[in-house]
């Protein structure tokens, strides 16, 4: 009898399981709230910048962002210094919360435009009129998958729009060995921005905040022309660029010495080994002389940084490497010393 019954429930079971059910809800996907939202002013510009959003809420992955909105508040008059301080961080998401309009719905083609690698950026005209004192102005972003509600309000971040500071003057370049040196002169207490294109392309930062009115770009490469512009930053405003300078950054000096050569003598052989070269497409020379007689090449187009001299001669030996580029330009010697022979 027993057995009659479980064979029942077992049948009644499979034959559930063949039965469809309800279908399923579309799953809601909640992204992350953005927490690192910046604001600065670039010339007349307020800019807003975060990170894309990648995660739902769960710290799931995010399967697609739909709309990214930007939200903002004036503060009113008088009321600046009631947001200072920690007890101030609620009081702008309140300002936010109860007086926020909606001033930018990202999606489509205007989210593309304003994606910039892993991140988002937002610009909008600075509030600044001539002899009058701007609104402090609260910003705040928040984003949506295409099912599900929007995320959380991000950090809230405030601008007060000043003028900008004047742009640096007198830019000047010069070319060396090392890279690519400028110099200017700029307001006394700022930072500054280097901003460089290559070619016809667009402008990259490649320096950030530097205290001094000098930098060095040791990235440039020799071959290749450049053109370099500087922006003044001053309380997180930058001026308008400089006058650009360009640069053809001619192939006229040598790769570095080759480092760290050594000569390991083994019976009847000698190795010799060193650094890799910084410099990209450099080869290398390899010589070697007896006690105190003349050079002789033991290769004149060598791409490794080991070689082996298979059958050196008895005595005092002196090896030398010499790296050269692909246009040409020679660097000094670097030498070591072994004994040859069994």
């Amino acid at each position: 009898m027993r057995s009659a019954a479980a064979l029942v429930l077992v049948v009644s079971l499979l034959w559930g399981c063949g039965r469809k059910g309800p279908p399923l809800p579309p799953l809601r996907e909640v992204p992350e709230t953005t927490t690192d939202l910046t604001v600065f002013q670039e010339e007349q510009e307020v800019v807003l910048r975060w990170s894309f959003p990648t995660l739902t809420r769960s710290g799931q992955p995010l399967r697609d962002v739909q709309v990214v909105e930007v939200w903002r508040s004036e503060v009113p008059p008088g009321q600046e210094r009631s947001l200072e301080g920690p007890q101030g961080v609620e009081l702008k998401r309140q300002l936010i919360l109860s007086r926020g309009r909606l001033v930018a719905r990202l999606t489509g083609a205007t989210l593309e435009a304003a994606t910039q690698g892993g991140a988002l950026e937002y610009r909008e005209p600075a509030p600044v009129s001539p002899g009058q004192t701007a609104p402090l102005v609260l910003y705040a972003v928040r984003s949506r998958a295409s099912r599900g509600p929007a995320s959380e309000f991000s950090n809230v971040v405030g601008w007060q729009a000043v003028a900008p500071p004047s742009p640096p003057g007198q830019l000047v370049a010069q070319a060396l060995a090392e890279g690519i040196a400028l110099r200017w002169q700029g307001l006394e207490g700022a930072s500054f921005r280097v901003e460089r294109r290559e070619g016809g392309g667009p402008w990259t930062v490649v320096a950030e905040d530097l205290p001094a009115p000098s930098f060095t770009d040791t990235t440039a490469r020799q071959g290749q022309s450049y053109a370099f512009r500087v922006r003044t930053k001053w309380q997180r405003a930058s001026s308008q660029p400089s006058a650009e300078v360009r640069v053809d950054y001619a192939d006229v000096y040598p790769p570095p010495v080759p480092t760290n050569l050594v000569c390991l003598p083994e019976p009847g052989r000698v190795t010799l080994r060193w650094d890799p070269s910084p410099e990209s497409g450099v080869r290398f020379k390899v010589f070697r002389r007896s006690a105190a007689g003349v050079w002789e090449h033991l290769h004149r187009d060598w791409s490794e940084t080991t070689f082996l001299d298979p059958n050196p001669p008895r005595g005092e030996l002196t090896y030398a490497v010499k790296a050269f580029d692909p246009a040409g330009n020679e660097s000094e010697a670097a030498t070591c010393t072994a004994r040859g022979g069994p």
